[in-house]
Parts: structure tokens; sequence; C-alpha cells
């Protein structure tokens, strides 16, 4: 880029990683919460959130990696490569807070949940993470009389169901929690109460929305970094969406930092500003 074009980049630059400032992102988590959106994490911690990635990755992928690959300086970059190696998404979580942690994971969660180990050979390996679910029969059931409500229960991660005497009465196969609440509304709503099961997945989806928002803010302040240039800021910005896909098995997108550096910067637009979040 020219300097005025590089002028006109920095101009156009909206912030949007800059949640105080973001009044659309404001208005939108506002609206969530009214609409019944059960909040762990405010946007002040989001903001953290943003900052602490933001500069992890700068510090994972410095400058002088890329002065050495332009051919600017010659240095043994073992000590370099190990360093980044051993930043990975497992010790970037030692380093944030338990609702960080928990928007990034995007388990399924509820007010019923435990924790169980799992070992291999005598060993303990990790931990099975399980949500539990009261569904209410009503009259309608032909089970009532018997039991007015059961509990389901389903892996946290992956939200397979678990099968039991009671969830079998109302499904044939293997099921996650999404499919189930299919299920249920379309063939049971008049039999089952399920409201625990419905706002467990409703909680879900805007937890990963919020989650891949934040992300791909983290994504343009790389970008945007006045540290470096718009083509190493993108570098990077790539690296760390490619990581969070690869690590969190999410589905981010080059979209909006290819918006933003397949622009024309030959004029300054910043006077014009369409905001958006």
């Amino acid at each position: 880029m020219t300097k005025e074009e590089l002028k006109n980049f920095y101009d156009e630059d909206l912030k949007k990683y800059d949640l105080n400032e973001n009044i659309n992102f404001k208005v939108m988590f506002n609206r969530l919460i009214d609409d019944g959106y059960d909040l762990f994490i405010g946007i002040d911690e989001m903001q953290d959130l943003i900052d602490r990635l933001f500069a992890w990755y700068e510090i994972k992928y410095p400058e002088r990696e890329f002065d050495f690959y332009d051919g600017k300086i010659t240095l043994d970059f073992g000590i370099k490569k190990e360093l980044s190696d051993l930043m990975d998404i497992k010790q970037l979580f030692f380093r944030l807070t338990f609702n960080q942690i928990k928007l990034l994971n995007g388990n399924y969660r509820t007010c019923s949940m435990k924790e169980y180990p799992i070992y291999e050979n005598g060993k303990k390996i990790g931990v099975s993470k399980k949500v539990y679910f009261k569904i209410n029969r009503n009259e309608n059931d032909i089970y009532y009389n018997k039991h007015k409500d059961f509990i389901v229960s389903a892996d946290a991660v992956s939200g397979k169901v678990d099968t039991d005497y009671e969830i079998d009465k109302y499904i044939t196969d293997d099921v996650n929690l999404c499919d189930l609440y299919k299920l249920f509304k379309e063939k049971y709503k008049d039999r089952l109460e399920f409201k625990e099961l419905e706002d467990a997945i409703n909680n879900k989806y805007i937890d990963n929305y919020l989650r891949d928002k934040l992300l791909e803010f983290v994504s343009l302040k790389l970008l945007y970094s006045k540290k470096t240039t718009p083509e190493r800021g993108y570098i990077r910005a790539k690296r760390f969406i490619d990581e969070f896909n690869k690590r969190l098995n999410l589905n981010l997108t080059y979209d909006e930092i290819d918006k933003v550096m397949n622009r024309d910067y030959k004029e300054n637009k910043s006077k014009v500003k369409v905001i958006s979040l």
C-alpha cells in the first residue's frame, strides 16, 4: 500500500473490536437479555477476552518472525518455534477466566450439571460432563399417572442423549439434544413440557453466536493493529482463525478480513461509514 492508502486503511477501521464503542453490538446484546438469554458473562469480560487473544497472537507470531522471512534479519529461530509450539490452546485457556473458557468451549449448560472422571487401564484420562433436564408430562401423556416427570441426561459437549427406560418411550434411535428438541416439538408438544431443554438449546445457540462474533472481532483487531502492517496483520488473523477452527472444531471464515483487505483504499471512505455487527 502507498502511504495515502495506508492512512485510508486505518481511517476506515470501524473498531468493532472495541465493545464499549460498538453501539450495534451493545444494542443486540441487551436485546438478547431482554428476550430471555441466560447471561453469564458481561461486556467488560468479553472485551477482556478480545484483548487477551489479540495480545497472545501478537506475542506468538512476533514481528521478527516476519522480518526473518522477509530476509531483513538472520536469527536462530529454534527458540522462537519452540515458544510458538508451547503457546497452544491449552496454555491460552490456562490464562483465561472461567467464564471466558466457558464461552469459548460452547458446551450445553443448565442449572443441573455434573462431571464424571474417565478412566483407562485404571488411570484417569479425562472428565465427562453431563447436563440434566427435567421433562414434565401432562394428562395427555399415557405415562402421566405413573410418573409425572422424568430426567433426560446428555453429554454437555456433543449433546448426545443418554438412553434409559424413560427416554426410550419417546425415541427409537440415538439422538442429540437438538434432535430431541425437534422431536418433542413435532410429536409430543401436547403431551410434554420441556422448557429446560428449550432454554438450553437457545442459550447454546446464542453462546456460540457471541463466541464466533467475538473471535471475528479478534481477527479484525489483529488485522488493524498499528504495531504491524496490514499484510502481516492479515497473516496473523488467518493463523488465529485456522488454529481456533482446528482446536475447537469451529467454522470461522476469512470473510470479514478478506472484505477489508480487498477494499480499494485509493480514496478515503471513512466519512461514510456503515456500522454493522
